[in-house]
């Protein structure tokens, strides 16, 4: 790993074939969180990266090209995603995978777009793709994931009230509040009462004492694991007993939730449970290289990703962007892990399966799958 900026990482990973030692590195960016609030979710997402990375270079790489990752910190902000961006563009990458968080995906993505690099967002904001066509969604968007936890909540919980906390200074909880507002209310559930919060907040037990009184059947979370964990343990010190919902950012909320996560619901867009090949593939080979099970499923989409692009170039017989565009728009039953892409005109996959969980004696055990 080579260092060129103290937010740019350029991992030059396997090359077996000897075909490709003389070949000149292709530039990959991979744009996320290594430092700032973000990080800790962002993170674990690497080693599904250089699993993709590494996996696309054993099989020869990019039209016999060696495939060169490039890790850039956005900081964990917007700006930060802006300025990543710009330097990839610099460092004449043919693609940028990312980001996570729907805000630093929204930033990005202008600039990408004007550029003409094609970008693959892991991000579930429904606008992020509506930015042009050289931006592409991997994930399923927060329209679909916040009805479908306001339908669930319905009819599979029989929940008739409900409450939202949401997190003012981050669009994807913004975002999902609205949607999963909307269904709930169409579908006849009423909303008591809808509270916000400050990103970073530690302290919820005023907002708890809010929520108390009116008993409602769910409180809705559609917050990232730490904001959300912190929420739920203090819930039990106040005897809040209702059910508790997240969307798919709640992937590792079990470090700060505790017990009080135990028969909670969330969403996620791949579970072990999934064993479609793709998925068996990828389980089989991050136990031979990590020597444990895949924990974080909302890092599977970024395996997805670049195993898409590897693919779409194949396809493209290019590395010119307009190409790879192209390639990328025209993907069809492409067979990833976290399920089948199929991109629609606006560059989102079509039908992409969700998942709910239920967490039960701490682990997220896999309940049903949701398909649009």
């Amino acid at each position: 790993m080579k260092r060129l900026f103290p937010w740019v990482w350029v991992i030059l990973l396997t090359i077996p074939p000897c075909a490709m030692a003389t070949s000149s590195p292709v530039t990959v960016a991979a744009i996320l969180s290594t430092t700032g609030i973000a990080a800790p979710h962002n993170l674990p997402m690497i080693p599904l990266i250089e699993l993709a990375v590494d996996e696309i270079n054993q099989q020869g790489g990019v039209l016999g090209q060696p495939l060169r990752l490039m890790i850039m910190d956005n900081q964990s902000t917007p700006i930060g995603s802006t300025r990543a961006a710009r330097q990839a563009i610099k460092n004449h990458a043919i693609a940028v995978i990312g980001a996570h968080w729907s805000s630093h995906s929204l930033a990005m993505a202008p600039i990408l777009q004007q550029a003409k690099i094609p970008m693959i967002t892991i991000s579930t904001n429904p606008d992020i793709t509506r930015v042009g066509n050289y931006i592409f969604r991997i994930n399923f968007h927060d329209r679909f994931q916040g009805q479908m936890v306001a339908k669930f909540a319905r009819e599979s919980l029989n929940a008739g009230t409900a409450v939202v906390l949401k997190n003012l200074n981050e669009t994807y909880s913004m975002t999902l509040t609205e949607y999963f507002t909307k269904e709930f209310q169409q579908l006849g559930g009423k909303i008591l009462l809808k509270k916000g919060y400050k990103g970073g907040a530690v302290d919820f037990q005023n907002i708890i004492s809010r929520i108390k009184p009116f008993h409602p059947d769910v409180v809705f979370i559609p917050g990232y694991s730490r904001d959300s964990g912190l929420f739920l343990r203090q819930t039990v010190s106040q005897g809040l007993y209702s059910i508790f919902m997240g969307a798919d950012a709640w992937d590792d909320i079990h470090r700060y939730a505790g017990d009080a996560l135990e028969g909670s619901y969330c969403t996620a867009v791949w579970h072990p449970a999934m064993k479609n090949p793709s998925s068996r593939h990828l389980q089989k080979i991050y136990q031979n290289r990590y020597r444990s099970d895949v924990i974080n499923f909302s890092a599977v989409p970024w395996y997805d990703a670049f195993m898409l692009l590897g693919n779409a170039v194949g396809r493209a017989k290019s590395l010119k962007h307009r190409k790879i565009r192209d390639a990328l728009a025209t993907t069809r039953e492409f067979q990833g892990a976290s399920g089948t892409i199929t991109f629609d005109i606006n560059g989102d996959p079509v039908g992409k399966e969700m998942v709910i969980l239920k967490y039960e004696q701490g682990k997220a055990a896999y309940l049903k799958t949701i398909t649009p």
